[in-house]
């Protein structure tokens, strides 16, 4: 018998294959990039509960241990974080009554910070809305992709991840720190502020002044539980 008809039906059998294999990372990229940009709408709406939703449980651990930092660490504890810590904390302390932080989770926590302690003005939406992802490889559950503002890519690149849980890919918040660290301190910098100076100046800013429930002198101390 000729094996011809055979290989016909195996080529077609692996042509198939192959296609199911690209539509699924297709796919996957697709998803990606509909996370990224469900994110950054749920960003801009301060819609605390979608973006827990839409992050990871690498995310939720960032908020567990924030908390943990908000109610324990005194000042010279916050004098050893870095800068975006620095102000992640003494926000949340600025702006959430003690008595909330001390029964709070680290959900609760994290809805607050882009609900009750984030802002959104004009600069800050049109900011968002100019950002997005490329170069997106997908290996297992994990995704990689490359930041970009005005559809081009930043260079030196900046990495963000995702993740696959429970089916549905989540966004790695803590992927962006590094890159926020950088722009802080570049503000820093550009301005000749110590972090001190820059902390002074954000929480005279109207964004932070308009929510604010304690002064920043009385926000580096341990909440007492």
């Amino acid at each position: 018998m000729s094996n011809k008809p055979l290989n016909q039906i195996m080529r077609k059998i692996l042509i198939l294959a192959l296609s199911i294999i690209f539509i699924g990372c297709s796919s996957d990229k697709e998803e990606v990039i509909t996370t990224f940009n469900n994110f950054n709408k749920a960003n801009i709406e301060l819609n605390g509960e979608k973006i827990y939703q839409l992050s990871d449980s690498n995310s939720h651990e960032y908020y567990k241990n924030l908390l943990n930092k908000i109610l324990k660490l005194d000042s010279i504890g916050v004098s050893k974080l870095n800068l975006s810590d620095k102000v992640n904390l003494l926000s949340a302390r600025a702006v959430i009554e003690d008595s909330i932080i001390k029964k709070i989770s680290s959900k609760e926590l994290m809805i607050k910070m882009y609900t009750e302690v984030s802002s959104m003005d004009t600069i800050k939406i049109n900011s968002i809305k100019k950002s997005g992802i490329t170069n997106i490889s997908i290996e297992n559950k994990n995704a990689n992709s490359d930041f970009t503002i005005n559809e081009k890519t930043l260079s030196p690149n900046v990495n963000l991840k995702f993740s696959k849980e429970n089916g549905k890919w989540k966004f790695n918040v803590v992927s962006m720190a590094d890159f926020t660290e950088k722009q802080l301190n570049a503000i820093c910098e550009q301005n000749g502020f110590s972090h001190i100076d820059f902390i002074q100046w954000i929480f005279s800013a109207s964004n932070i002044g308009d929510k604010k429930i304690k002064e920043l002198d009385d926000i580096w101390n341990p909440i007492i539980i």
